[in-house]
């Protein structure tokens, strides 16, 4: 599988933050279908293995819950830094823009 390339400039953040928006909502929709067949399955299966088995899958739902918050964490610090991006770009415009106007012309030019 390639991998979507992505940079550091705006539109390459943007891109990388839909690609994190979208992993989470993937994943989150893969563990809802996992919760849902986890309770088909214990709703009829009982016993030491069945508690074992639920106490392992719970494990995994805690630990695939992490990934999906981390995923969500980084798309919030994306945004976050998009923003940053923007408001840098826009004071380096107009500080070229005051920089330009203070500056004498030169002779011949």
């Amino acid at each position: 599988m390639q991998l979507p390339s992505v940079s550091t400039t705006e539109p390459g953040m943007q891109k990388a933050a839909q690609e994190f928006s979208d992993k989470a909502t993937l994943f989150t929709g893969d563990l809802r279908a996992v919760n849902g067949q986890m309770a088909i399955l214990i709703s009829s299966w009982t016993g030491d293995a069945s508690r074992g088995f639920n106490d392992a899958m719970d494990n995994w739902e805690r630990s695939f819950q992490q990934v999906i918050n981390e995923l969500l964490k980084m798309l919030e610090v994306m945004g976050i830094t998009t923003k940053g991006y923007q408001t840098a770009e826009s004071d380096a415009a107009d500080v070229a823009k005051s920089f330009a106007a203070a500056l004498p012309p030169l002779p011949g030019f």
